[in-house]
């Protein structure tokens, strides 16, 4: 749990997967609801996973009391064809059902990034806001509270798009991107490790955009650890080998802290490359089983390649079940599910 004020309100950075993240939810809302001073019981929903359990966290803030505002997307475009599509369309229908004209949830291809779905200030005086653990999250709730730079809906679009891409926006948000890339691995013997980590560098970001010198240097000083990541990441590229047509497998098991982004983006160079896969030992996959391969479709070829579509119709996305599969370009799972469902699939694409 990721958990601090933006221009006074508390801002809660959650996933929404399990039902203690309901718990987490309900508590955070109380806390601040204790603390408040006005009128004011707006509850902001933006970015956040649409997943059965928030659902049944703004079932539960509603019957408490409060507004909730749903601003998503996420959302289904077309109709599902697996299950993990269906949830989300079912999920999608009952909070339209629960929310009325307070829900809004469109699909990334009509809004990129999140921050487009709120105007600047919108916001400002919620009695919390809830989002979604990730540069986009982030951006998104600054702009609903007011803090806004003019380049930030094109940057977060950036940071919540491929990896290779995520470093290419405005130079602030270059900062952030490169301060997500040299994170300390999940490690599940610390587990609050990289939270807190990510914690820290979203609160220098959200300082340095605020024009605080300080934060700005001590973001500029983390870049020479990208640097020295991405070093690690050309070093990788050249160990890559063809594990299906287009698809190039690289072992960063034991190596360095290298830059994904960067090793993705040298792969993709080469002729005929589909998808990228990472074989990993830290993640939130490899916590559970060890290895983690993480699959990556290339830029070019998104709009042919589904990765949820080499999994069984039915499968959940579920890391205790090997799997999280959040959109089609991205996939993790465990070295199981890879060698008895995932691979066979890619070697007959």
């Amino acid at each position: 749990m990721i958990s601090f004020k933006l221009n006074g309100v508390p801002t809660l950075f959650i996933k929404g997967f399990t039902s203690g993240d309901i718990e987490t939810m309900l508590n955070f809302a109380r806390e601040a609801n204790a603390h408040n001073r006005t009128a004011n019981t707006t509850i902001l929903f933006i970015d956040t996973p649409i997943t059965a359990p928030t659902v049944e966290a703004v079932h539960k803030l509603k019957d408490e009391g409060f507004r909730v505002v749903f601003r998503d997307h996420h959302g289904i475009d077309g109709e599902p064809t697996n299950d993990r599509d269906r949830q989300v369309f079912m999920a999608s229908a009952k909070l339209e059902l629960l929310l009325g004209a307070d829900c809004t949830i469109t699909v990334r291809r009509e809004h990129p990034a999140c921050s487009t779905l709120v105007s600047v200030g919108e916001f400002a005086d919620a009695l919390a806001v809830i989002a979604d653990p990730d540069p986009d999250g982030l951006t998104a709730a600054m702009k609903a509270v007011g803090i806004y730079y003019p380049e930030l809906d094109q940057d977060a679009a950036l940071l919540d798009g491929e990896p290779s891409m995520q470093v290419t926006g405005s130079p602030l948000s270059a900062l952030l991107a490169k301060g997500v890339a040299t994170l300390p691995p999940y490690d599940p013997s610390r587990p609050r490790e990289r939270e807190k980590a990510l914690e820290q560098l979203f609160i220098r970001w959200v300082a340095a955009v605020k024009g605080d010198a300080r934060a700005a240097a001590s973001l500029e000083a983390g870049v020479e650890a990208y640097d020295q990541a991405v070093n690690v990441a050309h070093e990788l590229a050249p160990t890559a080998r063809e594990v299906a047509p287009g698809v190039m497998l690289v072992d960063t098991i034991e190596s360095d802290l290298y830059d994904p982004g960067t090793l993705m983006s040298l792969l993709e160079k080469r002729t005929g490359c589909r998808v990228t896969v990472f074989r990993k030992d830290k993640g939130p996959i490899a916590a559970l089983h060890g290895i983690q391969y993480s699959l990556a479709v290339s830029k070019a070829f998104q709009s042919q390649v589904n990765l949820q579509n080499v999994l069984p119709p039915h499968t959940k996305s579920d890391p205790k079940l090997g799997v999280i599969s959040n959109v089609s370009f991205l996939l993790h799972v465990s070295d199981l599910v890879w060698h008895e469902q995932v691979l066979p699939a890619l070697q007959s694409l």
